[in-house]
């Protein structure tokens, strides 16, 4: 692919000398629709720092901490559709990253870490030169997709535009790309090559037809949506094939945002407890799962599955169709074909009434439920919510209901602590007219809490909720209930939330009921400002476990 010169805005890229690495670097990232980056400044990234200096359409988005910065990066892939950016010192700067890095792999969106690395003579050389580490690609491979150095600061641009190749084609995972200092320093191209295209398989036509007659012969089909119908922008066209064969709809934790959960054909999340879903799971003649690993799922005797993935590892064995490809272009395909199969099969609206009523009425048991109503009661249709790993955010998993396409953030298996409020202040970068809101326990809250400072400085105004127990509730409830009461390490000593909001410059308030929360909501999405509402609680049960009262009966043998 040849490249084309660049427009430039600044003397250096009008001027004929060659333009530096790091020019060349930060140009290519131009090209590619890069207008953020996300990072914290330290003496290997300093060049392209002053590259993009020269660039003011590339806005540098400073954190408090790496892992911040990852996690913003990766809530701005998650609502625009377009990798997010970030940059780091090598080392340890890759290190504190590394947990966002990983979310970002575990729930397949396209992040772009930019790298640093020691001086070109010291890799690999252990000398103790500032922030080395032996081997800093083997500490990213396991956690990205595609892990390149390149040690050629004429070559720079074209390793981020084979970077943004990677993430965008089949399934988007992150990058990283890692230079010496001298790469930024010496001279670079003078051109960009135009932005990477995203390169997906070709739906294969006789699998679809074959998927079509399994699915337009069933008489209690369900399907299992997963992230990457929502990755992939499938909201329109799983509620397509849902009305046309009238299936059932479960979602996972990152596929809550594929379908409208009002959605008469709308059952529940898959986090609702295997147990509790047996009845949906058994009644089923056909599973469609689109864009998930079916962690936990057994096919039953006698069921068909058909897979829609774009890795094709996913689709290995267990399916009697495989469907490689893109969700969206496969469903369309799939409905496409159903449209000529023959009439509508009669509605199934009441049958799955009754399967959704019977998984939330166990729902409705816990005391966490009237909070996660209050939540969905104040937040709008349209926003974009980030349930934290924590007993609250865990109910919001299997019961709040999302509305909107990308409009629920999580962490999918990673499990990480910690990630909300900065995913969630990329995600208000990303989608500035849409309301954002963070669900955090008090324990992962403080992981990254000082980025309260880079929603202030940046006006980024999300709601973010902190549910406080004083303590890492989920291992502490465990060990009174598992382990006789030894709790140790579990228990913390918390800061004034509201006073530790307001010395930032954060509207800071405190609930004690679920209706004060729904009414701080409300105020909140009239204030300029980003607001922190801590809401103090009790020990609260895991969801995955019997209800409150069914534990009880079941602990005194009755």
């Amino acid at each position: 692919m040849s490249e084309s010169p660049d427009p430039g805005i600044t003397d250096q890229s009008q001027s004929s000398a060659p333009p530096s690495g790091a020019h060349t670097l930060v140009r290519q990232l131009r090209a590619e629709g890069v207008r953020h980056v996300f990072g914290v400044p330290g003496a290997q990234i300093m060049g392209m720092l002053d590259a993009l200096y020269d660039y003011p359409d590339i806005a540098f988005i400073t954190n408090r901490h790496e892992q911040g910065s990852g996690y913003m990066a990766d809530g701005y892939a998650r609502v625009t559709g377009r990798p997010g950016v970030l940059a780091t010192v090598p080392g340890v700067g890759v290190y504190n990253a590394g947990a966002a890095i990983a979310t970002a792999y575990a729930c397949s969106y396209p992040v772009l870490l930019l790298a640093g690395q020691v001086s070109r003579d010291k890799i690999g050389k252990n000398t103790g030169i500032l922030h080395e580490v032996h081997d800093q690609l083997e500490i990213l491979r396991p956690i990205t997709k595609w892990a390149h150095r390149e040690l050629d600061g004429a070559r720079l641009g074209a390793a981020v535009h084979e970077a943004f190749g990677q993430m965008l084609s089949n399934r988007p995972q992150p990058a990283s790309l890692e230079f010496p200092p001298e790469a930024l320093a010496e001279p670079g191209s003078s051109g960009v090559l135009p932005p990477a295209r995203r390169d997906q398989p070709a739906v294969d036509l006789k699998a679809v037809s074959k998927a079509a007659e399994f699915a337009a012969a069933a008489a209690s089909p369900l399907i299992i949506a997963g992230g990457g119908a929502v990755g992939g922008d499938a909201y329109a066209e799983v509620t397509a094939l849902a009305e046309r064969i009238q299936a059932a709809v479960l979602v996972t934790r990152e596929g809550k945002a594929a379908i409208d959960n009002r959605h008469p054909l709308f059952v529940g999340s898959t986090w609702a407890n295997t147990r509790r879903l047996a009845d949906v799971y058994g009644s089923a003649d056909l599973v469609i799962a689109i864009g998930t690993r079916l962690e936990g799922y057994t096919l039953r005797p006698g069921q068909r599955l058909i897979r829609i993935d774009v890795d094709p590892s996913r689709l290995a064995d267990r399916q009697d169709v495989a469907l490689l490809g893109d969700a969206r272009e496969v469903l369309a395909a799939l409905t496409g074909e159903l449209e000529m199969a023959g009439p509508r099969p009669s509605s199934r609206s009441a049958e799955v009434a009754r399967m959704r009523e019977a998984l939330v009425s166990k729902l409705r048991e816990f005391p966490q439920t009237p909070i996660v109503d209050a939540l969905r009661a104040a937040i709008p249709d349209d926003a974009v919510i980030a349930g934290g790993t924590t007993t609250v955010g865990y109910m919001c998993h299997a019961y709040l209901p999302i509305h909107s396409p990308r409009g629920y953030l999580s962490t999918s298996y990673m499990g990480t602590l910690g990630f909300s409020l900065a995913m969630g202040l990329g995600a208000k970068l990303g989608a500035p007219d849409r309301p954002v809101v963070t669900i955090s326990g008090d324990g992962g809250f403080l992981f990254g809490a000082t980025e309260l400072a880079t929603a202030v400085q940046y006006g980024l105004n999300t709601i973010n909720v902190v549910f406080n127990d004083n303590a890492y509730g989920n291992p502490n409830r465990e060990q009174h209930e598992d382990w006789g009461g030894r709790a140790i390490g579990t228990e913390l000593i918390n800061p004034d939330f509201v006073a530790f909001a307001r010395s930032f410059g954060v509207e800071g308030v405190k609930v004690s009921d679920p209706d004060s929360l729904s009414a701080a909501i409300k105020d909140a999405l009239s204030h300029e400002g980003p607001t922190l509402i801590e809401y103090p609680h009790e020990r609260l049960p895991y969801v995955f476990r019997d209800p409150p009262r069914e534990a009880a009966a079941k602990r005194s043998g009755q």
